[in-house]
């Protein structure tokens, strides 16, 4: 195995491992959201009650589930990009193009993720109203989910750059892999 094709492995593998933790990530809270929105409403309909601490845990699971689906969206290559310019580009251009619109996301949401730990530093000694949890674990799931797109766009770049992958658009087609 070559050094470019090594690295060019790695980069898969970083990809496939943020597309697993995401995964699990999604369907932990998507799960648990579900089973505490549900307990909620029991709890409010049935025995005219309620649960102190829901708020605090649906803020909580709510940004990990939504950070870990904008991570796991940028890995399959489906977030926010020049798609009408792309499509008109072919060839090198093209893989230009996406090269530039990855590495701008890249430093874009690396300087993102940076701030919202330095954020998550400054919330520590804040703390939900009922739980008592630190504003900084919300924070640092900001920040985790930034890092991970900003690491999904570098190993897109890698894969297009030293693995020659080509750079497909349109995810409707039934042979596109992603930018």
């Amino acid at each position: 195995m070559t050094g470019k094709s090594l690295v060019v492995a790695v980069a898969r593998g970083i990809e496939y491992g943020v597309e697993l933790v995401c995964k699990f990530l999604l369907l932990v809270t998507g799960i648990g959201l579900l089973s505490l929105l549900t307990l909620v409403v029991v709890l409010r309909y049935v025995f005219q009650s309620g649960l102190n601490s829901a708020t605090d845990l649906t803020e909580l699971m709510f940004a990990i589930f939504v950070m870990a689906g904008i991570a796991l969206a940028a890995r399959n290559g489906v977030h926010v990009a020049t798609q009408l310019l792309l499509h008109a580009l072919h060839g090198v251009w093209r893989t230009m193009l996406s090269v530039l619109i990855h590495g701008v996301t890249a430093a874009a949401y690396f300087t993102l993720a940076w701030y919202a730990y330095l954020n998550a530093i400054i919330a520590h000694d804040q703390t939900s109203p009922v739980l008592g949890i630190p504003w900084s674990v919300g924070y640092g799931c900001l920040s985790l989910g930034l890092a991970l797109v900003a690491l999904c766009s570098l190993t897109a770049i890698v894969r297009q750059t030293l693995g020659g992958e080509s750079v497909h658009v349109d995810l409707a087609d039934p042979g596109a892999t992603v930018a």
